[in-house]
């Protein structure tokens, strides 16, 4: 299984749906992934024999490990990546610095550096910022 993409991250996942919600690594921001129903392939009924009982926690046990997978490239899809120091930042963290080739760096990196860069708003408007 891979890594997550974020320092902080929460499996949220039952027996009839994967779930798992990541965490900005700058400002601890939620980002939800989709939610992906567990379709076991079993008739549903009351009580399982030990093979059924086995044989479903394989399932789930694979299908999860897929469903990890794949929400950890939909956060990838929302999240940004520090050039300076790795973290996978949100869009509120993220600044555009001159000093760092209009490249990503997160808010703490450009504040201890002293960087100039560009950020968004709400509004997707750009916003000069100095942290000199």
């Amino acid at each position: 299984m891979l890594d997550a993409v974020t320092k902080k991250y929460v499996d949220g996942s039952t027996e009839e749906q994967f779930r798992f919600s990541f965490f900005c690594d700058c400002c601890g921001k939620l980002v939800s992934t989709t939610k992906i129903a567990f379709h076991p392939g079993f008739e549903k009924k009351l009580f399982l024999s030990r093979s059924e009982q086995r044989a479903r926690e394989l399932i789930w046990r694979q299908d999860h490990d897929s469903a990890y997978e794949r929400a950890n490239v939909e956060a990838l899809k929302t999240l940004n990546r520090c050039v300076v120091c790795g973290a996978a930042i949100c869009n509120d963290c993220t600044v555009e610095c001159v000093e760092a080739d209009e490249k990503t760096v997160c808010v703490n990196c450009a504040k201890e550096r002293h960087y100039k860069g560009i950020i968004w708003n709400d509004n997707d408007e750009t916003v000069q910022v100095d942290f000199s």
